[in-house]
């Protein structure tokens, strides 16, 4: 269970974006933001799972602990990154419906992990806990349709110019380097 959300929250990571026209132009610096923006609201969540990961299940506090951080980092980062999105605006003209499922999809997994966050919290630290943390998420999870998110990113990949901005960008490189 504890493999499946890291895994989701690192599948989201792997976000390009571009295609068609916009490939022959520059990145400006507001398409340089955007991917910064995407990155950086994926990198908490993935640093608080690293954390997540290392506990000992022998120590259900600590496990209470780490679970709670990384549904409060996500909750938070999450929802700034879609913020920061729907400020900066889609990156091109041709991705206006990329850029809109990304923030739909954003909004929706910070709304999951902030209701998850009081059941979460509710729960008692012990041997279970962990399986029932993870039910808790999926019952709050208000994510309509990850799979046709994850079709658009594999889409995405294939942008020369978008791969090269994630190269650059701080935020993304650590992403990817998962430290």
């Amino acid at each position: 269970m504890k493999k499946r959300l890291l895994a989701a929250v690192l599948a989201s990571a792997v976000v390009l974006t571009a295609c068609g026209s916009d490939e022959d132009k520059p990145l400006t610096d507001a398409q340089g933001q955007w991917v910064d923006a995407f990155c950086g609201g994926l990198l908490p969540g993935m640093k608080a799972g690293q954390e997540l990961q290392k506990q000992d299940a022998a120590n259900p506090a600590a496990v209470k602990t780490a679970y709670l951080k990384l549904v409060t980092a996500n909750a938070t980062a999450l929802a700034d990154a879609e913020k920061k999105l729907k400020e900066l605006g889609p990156p091109s003209d041709e991705l206006e419906d990329v850029h809109e499922r990304l923030t739909k999809y954003l909004g929706e997994s910070a709304r999951s992990y902030s209701a998850a966050k009081a059941p979460v919290e509710k729960l008692e630290a012990n041997a279970a806990f962990w399986e029932s943390a993870e039910k808790t998420l999926t019952d709050t999870s208000q994510v309509s349709s990850p799979e046709e998110l994850r079709a658009t990113f594999d889409a995405l990949e294939k942008s020369p110019k978008y791969a090269a901005a994630m190269g650059k960008s701080a935020p993304c490189a650590e992403l990817k380097s998962g430290q």
